[in-house]
């Protein structure tokens, strides 16, 4: 099996360590970033990234992380979340 080489790799411009304006994103709550990524890496193309950010929780009003995940293409972001076995469905 022949696998495409993906520029952004090479260049190690594929995976931000920040959440860009302009990148789409989803709150993917507490999994495992290690599978998320390895499955992004395999199955998509684009730039994307995996933070952590705080957030307030809308019940107790309280300041806690909330893990995102974000996407420069939003269709990678649509895959994402209908294709990805580690999201975590509610």
């Amino acid at each position: 099996m022949i696998q495409d080489i993906n520029p952004l790799e090479v260049l190690n411009k594929r995976v931000l360590d920040f959440l860009p304006k302009h990148f789409v994103r989803t709150c993917i709550g507490e999994v495992d970033t290690r599978e998320i990524k390895t499955w992004i890496r395999s199955n998509l193309k684009g730039r994307y990234c995996v933070v952590s950010y705080p957030t307030i929780n809308e019940n107790t009003g309280r300041l806690r992380h909330a893990k995102f995940v974000g996407f420069e293409d939003p269709k990678e972001l649509t895959y994402f979340m209908l294709a990805c076995p580690y999201k975590r469905r509610d």
